[in-house]
């Protein structure tokens, strides 16, 4: 029998296209980065097919996604086994350092400058489009900024980049606070603030009804499929708001930000329906060496802290 939950999950759906790569890179950042990374493709299959997702585009994605660098394949008799690769992972890391914060990061007031003006044109051009990903917003022509953050090691993401001898690397002090609302202003223009509070409000719209379907469901109508099929979903339309904002600390932000207000909800959703989620994903998958593997260390630090599951297969 249908339930209100199954029509939430529809509607979800039904709402926006969903692209098939995009929606397996959320099953694999969030389902299975920890846990190995790999996945038979019939295992795929089956955990996407009762979303309405067949057989054909589930194939047709993990193509794309091989061909793209994200996934590798390894063939056994009749049987693919598709693993995310190295560059796949560490892409997943980056996101994963944004969308599983419990909280705006922590700021000491200063920020990170990064002077362009010595790469070509077509390298500035892509420079301006990574770091923007990353977080910096562009304050001059040639100039990107972002406030400095604990977690995040510039010298190594120019390196990465391929930056590192092209771009001059400034820290910079903020010690005049009588410009602080020209500084706010300033922000909310270079990072976009409108258009990313905007992608917040839709989503808090999309996803504020369901906590009190989850409020009001018992033992019986949260299983594990169910529960499965809600975070994949919540995680993927958060994941697609999140890597838009540049996480900004609480100082620069506008009162009442509503990416904050945003990621709590998710949080709140996601410790309901993690372990019973967990446990579906452990059910149906299949990797070369048997079982998936539990999920590690890190997985269970999201969002400031999961309960652990104990079930094992």
């Amino acid at each position: 029998m249908e339930h209100k939950l199954d029509e939430f999950i529809r509607h979800a759906l039904d709402a926006q296209p969903i692209s098939g790569t995009s929606l397996i890179i959320s099953l694999y950042g969030d389902a299975l980065s920890h846990r190995g990374g790999e996945i038979w493709l019939g295992s795929l299959s089956a955990l996407l097919e009762a979303l309405g997702f067949g057989d054909r585009f589930v194939r047709t994605s993990v193509f794309r996604l091989q061909k793209e660098g994200w996934l590798d394949v390894e063939k056994m008799g009749r049987r693919s086994y598709y693993r995310l690769t190295e560059q796949g992972m560490r892409q997943f890391r980056h996101a994963e350092s944004k969308i599983y914060l419990s909280e705006q990061p922590a700021w000491d007031g200063k920020w990170d400058l990064l002077l362009l003006e010595n790469a070509e044109k077509a390298e500035r051009a892509r420079l301006k489009k990574e770091l923007g990903w990353l977080g910096f917003g562009q304050i001059a022509n040639n100039l990107m900024a972002a406030p400095t953050h604990a977690q995040t090691d510039v010298a190594a993401l120019l390196g990465e980049l391929n930056a590192g001898e092209q771009v001059i690397y400034f820290r910079a002090d903020y010690p005049y606070n009588r410009s602080e609302q020209t500084l706010r202003q300033m922000v909310a223009y270079c990072w976009s603030l409108s258009e990313v509070a905007a992608y917040y409000h839709e989503f808090i719209v999309s996803f504020r009804p369901l906590m009190m379907l989850l409020r009001e469901a018992d033992g019986s109508v949260l299983t594990p499929k169910r529960c499965f099929q809600i975070k994949l979903l919540l995680i993927h339309f958060f994941r697609r708001v999140v890597l838009k904002d540049p996480l900004l600390p609480d100082a620069l932000l506008p009162a009442q930000w509503e990416g904050q207000i945003a990621r709590n909800l998710c949080i709140n959703l996601y410790q309901q329906v993690d372990r019973a989620a967990t446990e579906y994903v452990s059910e149906l998958a299949e990797t070369t060496i048997g079982a998936l593997p539990a999920p590690g260390a890190g997985y269970y630090r999201r969002f400031g802290g999961l309960a652990r599951t104990h079930t094992t297969f």
